[in-house]
Order: structure tokens, then sequence, then C-alpha cells
């Protein structure tokens, strides 16, 4: 999950592969490399992915997943590298001031929109002044928020101003969430979401061609692209000349039209089916764990009583074998999580290992001390005559990899060990939204995505899960602000290292339960494709090319 804007449409429903697609997979032409190490030029794939884009603006998608699609048609202002650092994109250098709160960013003066618009300061002004703009509903204008004044001194020159320095800005600047639009587009209102409503440009590798709802999104290549971070292994316009992105929601449809050849990339790899693709000589991999983790988050505030009460979520935490769960239900191939830190990450505290979790008795005498003495005719916990239920709820078009297997599993486990009934439902976004916004949830099971985890907590716990409510984590909510303004790289690490143990360990308000990583699988004849470093999704298209097997 990313963090969502509340007021936006979901898409329709999705539907599995139509013959439309299936004839746009079977075509691929252009010249194509050997099949060795040299990239060959033209041809076209076709991609299944397991969720359509929720919208197609970058500052208003809500799924994590949407990046790996939207990242085709937007570039941003800095580009993350696998190693942490930041390299110029679309501006070609910057300066920080000595207090850290004055970044001054040159752009590029060759850079165009793909309606022909060229981009300038102002361009790039715009689009973060619209982020910030409150009324416009974005909830990336988190990512923003140190920001005080944003201004344009020339047509090459950015200045951004700060309240106070902030360790996440150049992590922000380089999500797809703050990717460059023509501003022109900005005035689209409601239709922001759907390409077919009016032109939202961008000066990615890719463009628009042909988007049909529930089904498929067909992408051109930008014949006028020459702007790549020079990481990126090229330069120049992308490799393919078109790539159609098909929305097919069942892993195992997903599958078979890879391994019949239907479709050339699949995203989203169920664990089990792994195995059998490397012995069918397709490629598999999986990303990085670089996100945040997926897990429960507990709403523990008063409104939500009795899990208010630390410890009925300290005893949740800790009645379940998570290390025998992942096994079963992922074969090796996901590993569990121990803190709400991607342990790939630099600031993954590994102290939060083997200090929690699977701790029966322990988690049944925090029951018994809360009060939740009595068992009603199910088995389930009672007091005053109320059964001990906590209500899991988890927006159907978010579930992927076979999350809902192992949130069951926990299910089964929470009944046997502790007496606690976990009701778990999948409805609609437009149901999980509205009790989010009305502070009436419960547990939304959740991952958050490559980000900086100080500005994550900041708009998460903070803001937007408890926006309706009164309860937030104090400590790392304070941890996170530390973090955010700190000038040196040891004071950050504690202040994160201290988020960690509050969120998981003291306020158990995030139960880890598995690393998020995206994965894909791709045919003998793909080569180049790999993981976005900024959130850890499937990259664009820009690198792939075909060669012949």
């Amino acid at each position: 999950m990313s963090l969502r804007s509340l007021p936006l449409r979901r898409p329709v429903p999705i539907v599995a592969l139509t013959a439309t697609a299936l004839l746009l997979a079977a075509c691929s032409g252009g010249e194509t490399g050997s099949g060795g190490d040299t990239p060959g030029t033209g041809g076209s794939l076709t991609w299944a992915i397991a969720s359509e884009p929720s919208c197609f603006a970058p500052a208003f998608h809500q799924l994590v997943s949407d990046r790996a699609v939207l990242r085709n048609l937007v570039d941003s202002l800095v580009h993350q590298e696998q190693d942490g650092s930041f390299t110029p994109w679309l501006a070609s250098g910057w300066t920080v001031s000595d207090d850290g709160t004055t970044y001054t960013f040159d752009l590029r003066d060759d850079v165009t929109f793909s309606d022909g618009a060229a981009l300038d300061a102002a361009a790039v002004q715009a689009n973060y002044d619209y982020v910030r703009d409150a009324s416009h509903g974005s909830t990336y204008a988190t990512l923003l928020s140190s920001v005080t004044d944003i201004t344009a001194p020339d047509d090459h020159t950015l200045v951004l101003q700060l309240s106070a320095p902030d360790t996440s800005l150049l992590d922000s600047l380089s999500s797809v969430a703050l990717g460059i639009v023509d501003p022109a587009g900005l005035e689209l209102g409601d239709g922001l979401c759907d390409p077919t409503t009016g032109d939202l440009s961008g000066t990615g590798p890719f463009t628009v061609a042909d988007y049909s709802r529930g089904d498929h999104v067909e992408l051109v290549r930008n014949d006028d692209y020459d702007w790549a971070p020079e990481s990126a292994g090229h330069s120049g316009p992308a490799y393919l000349d078109s790539v159609t992105y098909s929305f097919q929601s069942d892993d195992a449809g997903r599958v078979g039209a890879l391994q019949s050849g239907q479709v050339q990339v699949i995203s989203g790899v169920p664990a089990l089916q792994v195995a059998g693709l490397e012995s069918a000589g397709l490629t598999y991999q999986n990303g990085p764990r670089t996100a945040s983790t997926f897990g429960f988050v507990v709403n523990a505030d008063p409104a939500n009583a009795p899990w208010d009460d630390v410890r009925l979520r300290q005893a949740v935490r800790d009645g379940f074998d998570l290390d025998a769960i992942v096994q079963a239900v992922y074969a090796g191939q996901v590993d569990r999580a121990w803190s709400w830190v991607g342990q790939d990450s630099a600031g993954y505290d590994a102290d939060l290992e083997g200090a929690w979790g699977d701790d029966v008795d322990a988690a049944n005498a925090l029951l018994d001390e809360a009060g939740w003495t009595e068992r009603d005719a199910d088995g389930y916990r009672t007091r005053d005559g109320e059964r001990l239920s906590l209500a899991v709820t988890y927006d159907a078009d978010s579930v992927r990899d076979q999350r809902d297997t192992l949130i069951e599993a926990v299910q089964d486990q929470l009944k046997t060990n502790l007496g606690v009934e976990l009701a778990f439902s999948t409805p609609t976004w437009t149901e999980v939204s509205a009790s989010i916004a009305d502070g009436s949830w419960s547990v939304y099971p959740a991952t958050f995505g490559k980000t900086d985890y100080a500005n994550s907590v900041l708009g998460t716990w903070a803001g937007y899960f408890y926006a309706a409510g009164s309860y937030q984590p104090t400590a790392a909510v304070e941890a996170a602000t530390t973090a955010l303004t700190a000038t040196d790289h040891a004071a950050y690490t504690t202040a994160i290292d201290a988020v960690q143990t509050d969120l998981v360990l003291d306020e158990a308000v995030f139960i880890p339960l598995t690393e998020s990583t995206f994965q894909v699988a791709t045919a003998a004849e793909v080569h180049g494709a790999g993981f976005d470093p900024s959130s850890g999704t499937p990259d664009s298209a820009y690198g792939v090319w075909l060669g012949r097997s």
C-alpha cells in the first residue's frame, strides 16, 4: 500500500487478459538483438501486472505497484542510485546552503514534455506548488512538508527554501510521486487520473497510445527522449517500440500467460511457482528488501477500544509462530519481517531480531492480566460478555503475493493459541477509506513502499491513519521529527532506531509480517528488466530490449 488520497476514485474491477491484449502480446517486430549482450532496438512486448494503475497522475496514484507503469511516463528532478545516493536527472546539479535550509537546483536546458513544451524551472515549481496545495488533495504533499517557499529566478534555476534541514528531501524529489508533468495538464481536475480525458504529458521515455480501462494500457516510445540518468546504462530513446501493460489480477493467469508465450514479462510471481518458472528456462528476479515491511497497522485510538490497550496489541504480536507461517506460505521465497524498516535498508535496526514474537505463554498472560479471562461457546476470549475480536480489513484491489493466505494462517493461530478472533475481510477501497476517514478502522494490512522512513512516519501515524482520532505513537513521531532534521548520520540512525522500537516493541501499533519485495519473471528473449531504486518496484521499460531466444 502507498498512502492514499481519500477522495480519489477506485478503478473499475480488473478483468483477465482479453483476446485484444493477447494479440498485442504476440506482435513483436523491428530490429532486435541477437540474444547476446548487445542490446537491440525495436519490437514490442506485453507485460502482465496484477493491478491496473489507480491513477496516471503521479501525485495522486494510490498503490505502490502503480509506480512501475508511471515511471515510464515521468522523470524526477534527481535520481536515486542503487546504493541510496542521489545523482542528476532533470536537474543537472544542485547546491545546499551551509545551514541545510536552501536547495538550489540547476535544470537541464534540453528537456521537453511529450506534448512538445519545454521543461523549465517554472514548470517544476508549478508541479510542486500543486502538490503542496492542500485543496488539491494529494497525499504526497507530506513529501514537501518542510518546503516553505519555491522560486524560479530564471528558466533553469529552481530554489527550495526549507523551514529546517530535511534529510528526506532528495529522497522525496527522486520519487515517482513527485514526477514532473506539463503544468497545462494539471488543469484537468478530476480527469487527471484518466489518460483518455486530456493530455497529461510527462518527460518520460514512453507516452500513452491506448488505454482500455480494466484491460490494458499501451505505451509507445518517446523518440525525443535523451535525458536518462547517467547510470541508466544507455542514452537516447528506449530500445522498445512499445510496451503493453495487461491488467491480470489472477496469479495463476499471469504465470500461465508467461509460460505459454502470450506475454513476455509478468510482475507479481507466486512463491510456489518460482521453481517451475526457472526450470522452464524463464528468468525470475526478486527485488530489494528496501521498502517498509508488510504488516498490521493497528489503530490504538481509544475509539477502537479495547485495542487501545497496549497489552492486547503486544499479545497479538507475540501470539503466533511467524517463522513457521511464512515458511508454509512462501516455501523460502519470502523472508519474515522483524521491523517496520526493510532489512536491506541502511536504517534497519537488527536489534529487533528475536526481540519479539512466538511467545504464546507471555501473550496469554497479558490477555489474562487485561481481564479477558472468560471463553464463549466458540472458544474465543470474552470480558463482560464481549468477544475479543480484532477486525482486519484489506481492500481487495491491494491484496497481492498471497497475503490473504498469510493473514488467514495468522487468524488460525490466534484462535488456537490465544482465543482471539481475527475477523478478516476484503471489502472495497471505498469502504476501507471511509472507515479510515472517520476513524472507525481497526487494522489495515500495509506496506508503504520505499520511502524516507522519518517522513513516512509523520505522514502515516501523525496524519493519515489518525486524521480523525486523537491517538498517535508519540515517541515514534518525536523520533521521526528528530531524524528528519538531523544534521549528522549518527543522530539520524539513533532516531530511526527509536522509531522502530516504539512502533514494533513499545506500542505494537505495527506488527511486522513479511519483507515486502516485488518480483518479475521474463521470457528468455527479454533483457534489461530490473527494479527502480527509488521505489523498489519493477523499473520502467526504458532499459528493456528483446534478443532472440
